[in-house]
């Protein structure tokens, strides 16, 4: 059978809802599913199956129902039908109080048959089916319902308040939902079954999507953490923060006989929910309505101590600041603070007590109070364990990432002053929960003398100085990490490096002809190929007094504040650049001269998977990651003499070279001759960017410096010739064309211009042409409008030779503007070129924009009337391969696919015209599915 089968007969043969454990032991012990590699049946595949196959399972609080069971619809179709009824009326909170009573009120009728029970609570008999219910309208009922206060049969106040709210509804609806109450029938689950339905039904979406503002542990983390727990027979068990008692429930039913379980929460109304879902799963275990910080000063302590700590923290008050005392440590002015629940639970332990918490990871990174408190816990010597939570283990409440923290006063001697941190991993996710692998997270817990790339074992002197306690602070990376320092065989970056953070310098100084280039993040390489930093076409300053101090005359490396790399990018002083201004989003690397260190070895380590994947560890941020100075300085670089430094460089270059051409020669196997064409065709451009971009760079260059020598001697002015010089004759100096006279101002002008437009045109082909246009390059344009005013742009050079017509529909797409002009005067050059044999002013080029809503492109139809196109679409497209057929040299062709191509877009060539040329390129709409 298969395996959503097997689920199903052992739910059937055993008439219960049952967790995915419980369920994937009965398949293997029965036989019922065997793995083709013959292995058990693991927890994880009957979550994926139940998840696949919602129209059978539901996953209730841990739990697995069938979804057509009779008692399970009955309770879910009761349940939807009471919100419906209450949607509007009531405010969410109190839908959800509202529904929690009368299911509790109709439990506790089932099971009053049963053994020490037997109180009035058929108080509606009379009133249900009779005239006098009728004229009575409902309110003996609501005062029936808050008579069961006086027998304490619920939590104080439970009935009484539930009573006060429905007395608002009108009577013909109270009646309505005491008929559909009466309907539940829950006399056939037992506590545990109905206990889970009702924490279920307590906690899950209700009103338009809008979930319950009633936060509670999710099942996975709970059953995790209870286990870490371990509680033993006739202990003592403390939930300071108990919610709705989620934690104290999977505990007792975990522990033996003669535990003590106890709770505090601070909202009343919570602790009634949470002490009736205590008595629905039949725990005799009791929530006080309180602030646990009023237990201060009592006496008492606990075996154990069990907590899903609130994000929001705590509220100040005498007792708070009197903690904080206790330990000889200032009390932070907000009382938002994992800090003050940490010592409160440490100071609520017995002197052989274990506590399980859960805390934000910045409890366990900050600086200040935070690290006072760590520190002092340390020194006590009672942290055993850090078990780092995946990113949404707190869902659907939440994504934001958390650690488990367990203290221990009675450590074993092999943990004794040392950390035992572990990296959690999933078991299965959706985007309403994640499912821990508690099966490997006990292992790795248990067997805390095995070395895994999951769990460490630390001791206290191998700590970060700021007593970081960040599991992923010490993974396998780390200890090798720590290792070679103790040999000398490394570094800490701040050892070998000054680090220099950049500046963002008003925009009032900022111009293009800036004397000093002024470098922000995206002109640094994301190639290890491109080592050396491109100045072309930047931004700069002139004012350097003003900022002095920032800007940098060494050579040194840039590295990247922001973003998923570093982009590390040399920088060495030149003539024409003997200085830059970092941007704020920069960081400068300058060697410190007192150590033997290339700058070239750096560069490489940086790339290195070693340093990168430190780097990742550190970096802050969920929204923008970026990497803190004091990040950078933690980095431990590989350290060895300089000539050992120059062979690894030279190692690092041929390795380089060798994994380039490895990653071409699986690609052409992998994708055949067409990518290898591609790539070939990549490679030159590649090779042609990088040999032509410092020719570019040094010519305008010197164009800057003629440009200084003139403005010193003051002989812009000057021309080539004058009109003596000509010697033409008055009489015909109107009937011949004379030649360009410029002055020395204007050629230098348009030197610069020209070597900045050609480096900018190497720029867009080498990105389009490796395919490296990106999301953010991508802008918003009215294509009409571009094509529009492209005509125009135009207009003046091609001087009449022809005509160019725009028209068609109004209508955005995205491109990235400088590639596509290109593409544009490509096709205008091939009309001058190859079509237009002459300058005939019947000449005429057309471009007609449509759009295709049902299809979701924009179709930009381009033609001309000139000579005939014979050739064929791959003709057109393919480098070189037109050369041989036409006067062109068929880069033109292949250089617009690659600008289509990098817009996700399609190129049409219309084959076998008679006249002219014709194509039609397709770009995907803004709201197209490419975009998603």
């Amino acid at each position: 059978m298969t395996l959503h089968e097997a689920i199903q007969k052992v739910l059937n043969e055993n008439n219960r809802p049952m967790r995915a454990k419980e369920i994937a032991s009965a398949i293997n012990s029965n036989g019922y599913y065997l793995r083709s590699d013959r292995e058990p049946l693991k927890v994880n595949q009957i979550y994926a199956r139940v998840k696949n196959y919602p129209s059978l399972f539901q996953n209730v609080n841990g739990h697995i129902v069938l979804v057509h069971d009779y008692y399970w619809k009955n309770i879910l179709t009761s349940y939807d039908y009471l919100t419906h009824v209450l949607r509007g009326i009531f405010i969410q909170a109190d839908i959800q109080f509202i529904i929690a009573v009368l299911f509790y009120y109709k439990r506790l009728l089932d099971i009053n048959h049963r053994s020490g029970r037997n109180y009035p609570l058929d108080f509606d008999k009379h009133l249900l089916n009779s005239l006098a219910g009728l004229i009575d309208g409902g309110r003996s009922l609501i005062q029936g319902l808050k008579s069961l206060e006086d027998y304490f049969i619920a939590p104080e106040g439970v009935f009484e308040e539930c009573s006060r709210l429905l007395s608002k509804l009108d009577k013909s609806k109270i009646q309505e939902i005491w008929h559909f109450v009466k309907q539940i029938d829950t006399k056939h689950l037992s506590d545990d079954e109905f206990g889970n339905i009702y924490e279920y039904l307590i906690t899950i979406v209700s009103l338009d999507g809008n979930r319950s503002s009633l936060n509670h542990t999710p099942y996975s983390l709970r059953e995790l953490m209870v286990e870490l727990l371990d509680v033993k027979n006739g202990a003592s068990l403390y939930d300071p923060v108990a919610g709705i008692g989620s934690l104290l429930i999977e505990a007792s039913l975990k522990a033996y006989d003669g535990f003590y379980a106890y709770g505090s929460e601070i909202n009343r109304r919570i602790a009634q929910l949470g002490n009736m879902n205590l008595a629905m799963h039949g725990l005799n275990v009791r929530i006080e309505a309180e602030d646990c910080f009023g237990q201060i000063n009592n006496q008492k302590e606990f075996d154990y101590i069990i907590a899903d700590l609130p994000a929001n923290g705590i509220t100040n008050s005498l007792e708070y600041f009197e903690l904080y005392s206790q330990y000889n440590l200032p009390a932070p002015k907000s009382g938002k603070s994992f800090g003050a629940m940490v010592l409160f639970a440490l100071s609520k332990l017995k002197a052989t007590g274990k506590a399980v918490l859960t805390v934000s990871d910045g409890f366990l990174v900050k600086k200040g109070i935070e690290q006072r408190i760590r520190e002092l816990l340390i020194q006590s010597d009672v942290i055993e364990t850090v078990i780092s939570l995946p990113y949404g283990t707190l869902r659907p409440y939440t994504d934001a990432k958390s650690s488990i923290l367990i203290l221990n006063k009675n450590k074993t001697r092999q943990l004794r002053n040392r950390v035992h941190f572990i990296t959690a991993n999933i078991s299965d996710q959706t985007a309403k929960s994640v499912i821990l692998d508690n099966d490997e997270i006990i292992r790795l817990y248990v067997a805390k003398d095995t070395f895994d790339k999951n769990a460490q074992l630390v001791h206290f002197e191998d700590l970060r100085p700021d007593a970081n306690l960040l599991a992923e602070s010490y993974d396998a990376q780390f200890l090798l990490a720590n290792t070679m320092l103790k040999e000398g065989k490394a570094r800490f970056l701040a050892d070998l490096v000054h680090i220099k953070a950049g500046i963002n310098p008003e925009k009032s100084f900022i111009h293009k002809d800036g004397d000093i280039p002024l470098i922000k993040v995206e002109k640094l390489s994301k190639d290890i190929l491109d080592s050396n930093l491109n100045i072309q076409n930047i931004e700069g300053i002139s004012d350097q007094l003003k900022y002095e101090r920032n800007i940098v005359s060494e050579e040194c490396i840039l590295v990247a504040r922001i973003g998923d790399n570093l982009k590390a990018t040399i920088f060495k002083p030149t003539n024409e650049t003997p200085r830059i201004l970092p941007h704020n989003n920069v960081y400068v690397l300058i060697p410190n001269n007192r150590m033997e260190l290339s700058i070239e070895y750096l560069y490489y380590q940086l790339h290195s998977t070693f340093i990168q994947d430190q780097i990742e560890r550190r970096k802050l941020g969920a929204v923008m990651p970026y990497i803190s100075i004091a990040g950078l300085k933690e980095t431990v670089i590989p350290y060895m003499t300089l000539d050992s430094q120059n062979e690894f460089v030279q190692s690092q270059k041929a390795n380089l070279i060798s994994e380039e051409r490895k990653r071409v020669e699986d690609r052409i196997k992998a994708l055949g001759y067409k990518e290898e064409t591609k790539q070939a065709e990549a490679d030159v451009i590649k090779i042609l960017t990088h040999q032509l971009r410092p020719t570019f760079s040094g010519l305008n260059g010197i164009s800057q410096r003629i440009e200084r020598i003139v403005k010193r001697e003051d002989i812009g002015q000057l021309k080539e010739y004058d009109k003596i010089e000509l010697d033409v004759d008055p009489e015909i100096e109107q009937q011949i064309a004379v030649p360009d006279n410029y002055t020395l101002n204007q050629l230098i002008d348009k030197l610069s211009k020209e070597t900045q437009h050609l480096s900018d045109i190497l720029t867009n082909v080498d990105k389009v042409m490796n395919f490296k246009l990106l999301p953010e390059d991508l802008k918003e344009a009215n294509m009409l409008d571009f094509l529009q005013e492209y005509k125009e742009q135009k207009a003046v050079e091609q001087n009449a030779k022809y005509s160019i017509e725009v028209k068609g529909d109004t209508v955005t797409v995205l491109i990235h503007k400088p590639s596509f002009k290109e593409l544009l005067d490509q096709l205008l050059i091939n009309a001058e070129r190859h079509a237009f044999s002459n300058n005939s002013k019947a000449n005429k080029i057309i471009f007609n924009v449509r759009h295709s809503s049902r299809r979701n492109v924009v179709a930009i139809e381009y033609s001309n009337n000139g000579n005939a196109y014979e050739l064929t679409q791959k003709d057109f497209i393919t480098a070189f391969e037109k050369g041989n057929k036409s006067k062109g040299s068929g880069i033109g062709g292949n250089y617009i696919s690659r600008v289509v191509e990098a817009h996700k877009g399609k190129l049409i060539i219309e084959e076998k015209n008679k006249k002219g040329f014709s194509l039609t390129i397709e770009l995907p709409t803004p709201d197209s599915k490419i975009y998603e």
